[in-house]
């Protein structure tokens, strides 16, 4: 019979290959479940144990996983997704293959409580679910420290909460954004907090928690595959299309020379880094299985998790001669907001003629456009702009770049618009953020607001999805539905507001924007409303009480007039009373 040999593939990046065989393994999971979450609570629980783990990605990889597994290994926990199986009863395909199979059939926030149990710890490491970024971040440090990794929110805090209320708590930790309800109820068990705001910031703040590092795994968070959650070296984040600043001034600092990265995608950004700081970079790109001697090579198995889609394109180019200003608009066409800054190159027939861009980052809402005013003075022919635009989640965590070239199109068109930010006030009754923002021109205007605030410490932003129209001399309010607790707004006395307006509702190219005063005030609307209801209430009743008393009156006037009657035809008064004739007795003398 054939030997098998299970391989991993590695290459030093742009020198040569190194091939590396997986040494064995003390046991071996297998998870079977279409739930990325399922497939990272069994992955991660494999390396905190010290075993190996297998997953499956598709019913045609479930058939080639099976050489890979370790034969010499007969024991096997099979974790299945109760919901989500990929494969059906693939219990029976791994017994045939002469393993002995425990199965848990289970997903969700109840295998996370039942993996939890089976680690036997009272460390928690806990953060949200819905990006799976965070998760790949926190694996190798947590598994070294012994913590188990809880996903949690509003909706399964309860259920989550009577368990660690029952097993105990030695430490928590919080990473990253959690719902409010969420670090309500755990605030007794005094958590750990770790969120710096963006998620290189986050990942940052979790690797200064090492001593020494020799070598870091690299990647984006986007995807699980073996190697991330084995727990034997920390994972730093690369960007995309580049390297966020922070990132590159913390492997500046902290001396680390060797990196390995996961997957030909980010072999790009593999290479950047190694430019920007000389790091010997590794690149894991594929795995393969033959007899001990060649092998063919297939890709690794890799588990997609949910993600930021982040992408931001430019639509039109123009320069207003009236304004003296290049127009740019833009479109954030992911599902997420971005921030963006472009270096603006402006050729005339391909010579460089001058070079703008934004001084300060630039707020694009998800699915919206926003056109951005640069002042210049251009003069030449055959204008063109060439555009470096960097963009991310956050200032200061670009990881995205695009490249783009444009011609420029000449308009003269003059923006008479002019307007003032009146006050900012929330409204504790209604639930709303409401801007006055007052026309002070002489021309209707159209408005965009943004606003910035804080909840328990996490900046929020909110933005209109369609201008308002302000006639001159007349005010509307911005209204922002949200919920302040009496210590959000002992966090916000004042708020940041950002206005984009003009003359036209396509090119709101003028700013105002500033920090202003959050004055509090009551809906009075509901407390009139019930007013008014009572008022109208006691008027019927009175009206009610008034016919009433007509009527009585009424009708003794009508019986006096009868009884009069009577009397005057000599009938004998009508007696309410019944009288007894009186018997007199009587003697016979």
């Amino acid at each position: 019979m054939m030997r098998l040999t299970y391989l991993t593939f590695i290459i030093v990046l742009f020198t040569g290959i190194l091939i590396i065989s997986v040494s064995g393994a003390q046991g071996q999971i297998v998870i079977n479940s279409g739930d990325w979450q399922d497939v990272y609570l069994g992955s991660y629980y494999a390396g905190l144990s010290n075993n190996d783990s297998k997953f499956v990605i598709s019913s045609e990889q479930s058939s080639i996983l099976l050489p890979m597994l370790d034969r010499k290994q007969t024991n096997m926990l099979l974790i299945e997704s109760d919901k989500t199986p990929i494969v059906f009863n693939y219990q029976t395909s791994l017994e045939s293959a002469g393993f002995n199979v425990e199965k848990i059939v289970l997903s969700g926030t109840s295998l996370n409580i039942e993996l939890a149990k089976r680690a036997n710890t009272k460390k928690f490491l806990i953060l949200d679910g819905t990006y799976g970024y965070n998760a790949i971040s926190v694996a190798p440090y947590a598994a070294r420290e012994k913590f188990f990794v809880i996903f949690a929110n509003r909706n399964n805090i309860d259920e989550l909460y009577s368990y660690l209320n029952t097993n105990g708590v030695e430490m928590i930790i919080i990473y990253g954004y959690l719902d409010n309800e969420v670090k309500t109820r755990l605030a007794e068990f005094n958590p750990v907090t770790i969120n710096k705001g963006s998620r290189f910031d986050n990942n940052i703040e979790l690797l200064k928690r090492y001593k020494n590092i020799t070598r870091v795994i690299l990647t984006n968070g986007e995807f699980i595959e073996n190697s991330l959650l084995s727990g034997k070296e920390p994972i730093l984040f690369l960007g995309k299309d580049r390297i966020p600043d922070q990132v590159v001034e913390y492997l500046r600092e902290s001396g680390i020379k060797n990196g390995l990265v996961i997957g030909t995608e980010l072999s790009g950004a593999g290479h950047l880094l190694k430019e920007k700081t000389n790091m010997t970079i590794f690149l894991k790109f594929g795995q393969g299985f033959g007899d001990g001697g060649s092998s063919a090579i297939k890709s690794l198995d890799m588990f997609p998790l949910p993600k930021y889609e982040l992408e931001i394109d430019i639509n039109s180019v123009n320069y207003n001669r009236a304004t003296k200003e290049l127009e740019v608009t833009y479109e954030n066409k992911g599902n997420t907001g971005a921030y963006l800054s472009s270096s603006i190159e402006i050729l005339s027939s391909g010579v460089r003629i001058t070079t703008i861009g934004d001084k300060e980052s630039v707020y694009v809402n998800r699915g919206s456009s926003l056109t951005v005013g640069y002042e210049t003075e251009l003069n030449g022919q055959n204008l063109t702009a060439k555009f470096t635009t960097m963009f991310g989640e956050l200032p200061g965590s670009f990881e995205r770049m695009l490249y783009k070239e444009m011609n420029i199109e000449m308009i003269e068109l003059f923006d008479n618009s002019l307007l003032n930010i009146s006050k900012v006030s929330y409204d504790k009754g209604a639930h709303k953020i409401k801007v006055e923002i007052t026309n002070i021109g002489a021309v209707r205007t159209n408005a965009k607001t943004q606003i910035k605030f804080v909840i328990y410490g996490e900046e929020r932003i909110m933005t209109q999805e369609k201008a308002i129209l302000l006639e001159p001399g007349k005010s509307k309010d911005a209204v922002f539905i949200t919920t302040l607790s009496d210590t959000n707004i002992e966090e916000n006395p004042s708020i940041n507001v950002r206005v984009n307006y003009g003359e036209r509702e396509s090119a709101l190219i003028k700013v105002i924007e500033g920090n202003y005063p959050l004055e509090i005030v009551s809906d009075y609307t509901i407390l009139i409303i019930v007013v008014v209801l009572i008022i109208v209430v006691i008027i019927i009743w009175i009206q009610k009480k008034k016919k009433q008393t007509k009527d009585i009156e009424k009708s003794k006037e009508e019986n006096k007039v009868v009884q009069d009657a009577k009397e005057i035809a000599g009938q004998p008064e009508e007696s309410d009373s019944t009288e007894v004739p009186v018997v007199q007795d009587t003697k016979n003398t």
